[in-house]
């Protein structure tokens, strides 16, 4: 549960951050703004289940919440930017992923 809720934050995460970036009146709407309230809830539930899912471990939660964001970014950038998905876009995606197995190990 906590992996989806930190997924789901970290995708509007995303948009909050660099849709501004495709849309430049983005940022001068209500709309990031709304989505970052909902985006801070969905962290904080994500949160209480990662911590609770890793025995209490704080350092893997952190760790959960940071794969996600990479892989957000993973599918978003080539999606909406046409930014490349390089060799070494996939080893940093690999590293994180490793972080992950390691925690759950």
């Amino acid at each position: 549960m906590a992996t989806s809720l930190f997924l789901l934050g970290s995708f509007g995460h995303w948009y909050i951050m660099y849709w501004q970036f495709k849309s430049p009146k983005w940022i001068a709407s209500i709309y990031p703004y709304l989505l970052a309230i909902c985006c801070t809830w969905i962290w904080i539930k994500a949160s209480e289940y990662g911590v609770e899912g890793f025995n209490g471990s704080m350092w893997s939660n952190r760790f959960l919440f940071f794969v996600t964001g990479v892989i957000a970014g993973s599918v978003l950038y080539p999606f909406h930017f046409g930014q490349p998905f390089t060799m070494k876009v996939v080893v940093q995606l690999g590293l994180a992923i490793t972080i992950i197995l390691v925690s759950i190990i």
